[in-house]
């Protein structure tokens, strides 16, 4: 877990979860994790298991949103344990949203969830991939096969209509991964929807100047 305390007393802290193959130092989540700094949120990011970022995080190929989702969970136990009385928030990118719409779904006290690049189900991202072409299925195959026999039944619809605290997306607007349309369907799904911003010529991990606004309104619009 990498922890980062801001300046001052906390508001709270964040419980940031990266994506398939992600780790807490990668551009994406640095950008999300220094907007919440900014607002004087401390930020809990854990390295979660099999990811190719993440040399001894175990072999990538046996990543599964299954997998994705209870590792996430065990490191929202631990952020509850260590600071039982302050709000606490979620936070995740790509399949990082999708784990942190599960967990929202059992945490009616969470302050808030901010989402970018957020699929809502495997099968969002099989078919991103079949309009890319059958190298881009050949690859899914090749480097995590479980992902991908997981992915025609993962769904986070369900959690997402549970889902209690308000919500925030950010995406980007040329991601081909999460087209704009599957992006705005997991905003749709949650009764607390607040807040959703596209990016102009962004792609599936925005970073920068750009994203960083956009994630502080977006946080503004979320009470955080």
């Amino acid at each position: 877990m990498v922890v980062a305390e801001p300046e001052g007393r906390p508001k709270g802290t964040v419980l940031l979860v990266h994506g398939r193959n992600g780790a807490p130092g990668q551009p994406q989540i640095a950008e999300i994790a220094e907007a919440y700094l900014a607002r004087g949120w401390r930020v809990a990011a854990p390295e979660l298991p099999h990811s190719a970022a993440l040399p001894e995080s175990g072999p990538p190929e046996q990543v599964t949103f299954a997998g994705h989702t209870r590792a996430a969970a065990e490191a929202w136990a631990w952020v509850a344990r260590q600071w039982p009385d302050g709000a606490r928030a979620l936070a995740g990118h790509s399949l990082g949203a999708y784990a942190i719409a599960h967990l929202a779904a059992g945490s009616p006290d969470a302050h808030h969830v901010l989402a970018v690049s957020p699929p809502m189900s495997g099968r969002v991202l099989l078919l991103a991939r079949e309009a890319m072409g059958p190298a881009a299925i050949e690859a899914i195959r090749r480097d995590a096969p479980a992902y991908l026999a997981e992915s025609p039944t993962a769904d986070a619809e369900p959690a997402l209509n549970r889902m209690a605290a308000p919500l925030a997306v950010v995406t980007g607007a040329a991601d081909g991964l999460i087209p704009l349309k599957d992006a705005r369907a997991y905003f749709a799904a949650a009764p607390n929807a607040r807040f959703f911003a596209a990016l102009p010529d962004e792609h599936h991990c925005p970073a920068g100047a750009a994203c960083g606004h956009m994630l502080a309104a977006a946080l503004s619009a979320l009470g955080a």
